[in-house]
């Protein structure tokens, strides 16, 4: 059965042919489309909805209408521009705004369809995130690139204390292979990594003390351990995506930095546009093979795979010592989680919540205090209402 289309304003079915004037929306039901549809609305202006539409219903829809404008609005840039050309196909007079992600896509339909204009409504949610985490977490962040390291990535964890190891089992060898025989300091270091490397002890060393072939053989079974454990640690940090390091750009800061939530199309422009400001940041996103996720290196974003509700991740980011934390997945719930969460960890942490359902932000406004509300929908909807305004 073919969907009825919706009108922000009543039109009845026989007279849509013969209205004028009005906006087309055409995209996927609920979230921006609905709230593009209730501020069209609330500004008494007309508009009608194909969302959810199969291609002949809204290529018929098209068609049929005497549109002024028309808006696609959907959050998957493969089905923005099939429904761009869609329409600059059918309805090739008519303007377009269309809601986008990918950059080149966007110029490349701009060249296309001159008509098009193309927002990206992460964009204008990320810069209000941005700006509510500076207000939420004050001077405190300002001015901070990176202040400390913190390890965030268990191999990369695993590596380090081995490593760590190593060097202290070779410390301890050097030391007691100075005392036992008198050797020098360069003596001491070869014939002890040697020892360490379990190749060979140092010449003597048979019938050195007693206490020197206790101590050195625990010394070499603890080495062996660890260069067990280190090359494990290695083989696993070389065979998948590095996401943090412990040097550079990409190093996980330990202090005065934003923990975000959620590394999806919103999630990486709001970390782009905190490091434009100088502010540390530190992501954490659960699907490691999403989208963004491959853009972090180039962007020098150091990123930890893992639940933001979960409260060892909080701790291994480092909330007790962060500046702010700002959910912005795409998932309402799981925004209100992971702030019950950091507010449960330490309940002064300046919180910053990136929500879509206008409903779902009051409630937790006004019943759960969980700072910074940043009603994402509504916002881009008004941004993408009156671009419409103006320029249809």
């Amino acid at each position: 059965m073919a969907q009825i289309p919706q009108s922000s304003s009543p039109i009845p079915p026989e007279s849509t042919a013969a209205h004028t004037g009005a906006v087309l929306v055409l995209g996927e039901g609920g979230g921006l489309g609905a709230a593009l549809l209730r501020r069209f609305e609330q500004s008494g202006s007309p508009a009608a909805s194909a969302l959810d539409q199969t291609d002949g219903e809204a290529a018929a829809m098209l068609r049929e209408g005497e549109w002024r404008a028309v808006a696609v609005v959907t959050r998957d840039d493969a089905q923005a521009l099939r429904l761009t050309l869609l329409s600059a196909h059918v309805r090739p007079d008519l303007p377009l705004w269309v809601t986008m992600f990918d950059h080149t896509v966007s110029r490349e339909l701009e060249h296309v369809a001159p008509k098009v204009h193309v927002l990206s409504p992460s964009e204008i949610v990320a810069g209000d995130l941005a700006e509510g985490c500076l207000a939420e977490a004050g001077a405190e962040v300002l001015g901070r690139r990176r202040h400390g390291v913190r390890i965030v990535d268990d191999a990369l964890r695993l590596l380090v204390v081995a490593g760590a190891g190593l060097f202290l089992a070779l410390a301890i060898e050097m030391l007691i292979t100075m005392i036992a025989f008198k050797h020098g300091l360069i003596d001491a270091f070869y014939f002890s990594t040697r020892s360490v490397a379990t190749v060979a002890g140092p010449p003597g060393a048979a019938r050195g003390p007693d206490w020197f072939k206790l101590a050195s053989a625990a010394n070499m079974v603890l080495a062996v351990a660890l260069v067990a454990v280190f090359t494990a640690a290695l083989v696993r940090r070389l065979s998948r995506r590095r996401l943090t390091t412990l040097f550079g750009p990409r190093a996980a800061p330990a202090r005065h930095h934003v923990v975000l939530v959620g590394f999806g199309q919103v999630g990486f422009r709001v970390a782009q546009a905190l490091q434009d400001r100088g502010i540390a940041v530190v992501a954490i996103e659960r699907d490691a093979e999403a989208p963004s996720v491959r853009l972090a290196k180039a962007a020098g974003v150091p990123v930890a795979i893992g639940r933001g509700d979960d409260r060892e991740m909080l701790q291994r980011v480092g909330i007790a010592r962060c500046g702010a934390i700002a959910a912005v997945t795409s998932d309402d719930l799981v925004n209100v989680a992971v702030g019950l969460a950091a507010e449960d960890l330490r309940p002064d942490v300046p919180i910053v919540l990136r929500l879509g359902d206008g409903e779902v932000a009051t409630e937790t406004d006004s019943l759960l205090h969980l700072g910074r509300i940043c009603d994402a929908h509504k916002l881009a909807a008004e941004t993408l209402q009156q671009a419409i305004e103006a320029g249809a």
